[in-house]
């Protein structure tokens, strides 16, 4: 995984890539939404796409009420757990 350093130049914030093992910089002084984009291409292994509409649609096709309101109470919880991380 790739090590940045945030470094404060005349009060503006920049990142640079940094080898921890040598304590050397490579590359060029990136801005955030430069570093976001790297770790997030080197850590995110797949995008999936919800369709929140044909979500509910199935589980409105439950059958068993139980297992309907189960599913129901489940989404909810997972729709929560998201908006808590942005």
């Amino acid at each position: 995984m790739t090590t940045f350093h945030r470094l404060i130049i005349d009060g503006e914030t920049y990142y640079r890539e940094v080898n921890e093992s040598t304590d050397m910089y490579h590359g060029d002084l990136l801005e955030q939404e430069e570093v976001i984009e790297i770790l997030l291409a080197e850590n995110v292994s797949q995008e999936i796409d919800v369709d929140g509409d044909k979500v509910r649609r199935y589980i409105e096709s439950i059958p068993t009420p139980l297992y309907r309101q189960v599913a129901r109470d489940y989404l909810d919880h997972l729709e929560r757990m998201v908006e808590s991380y942005n």
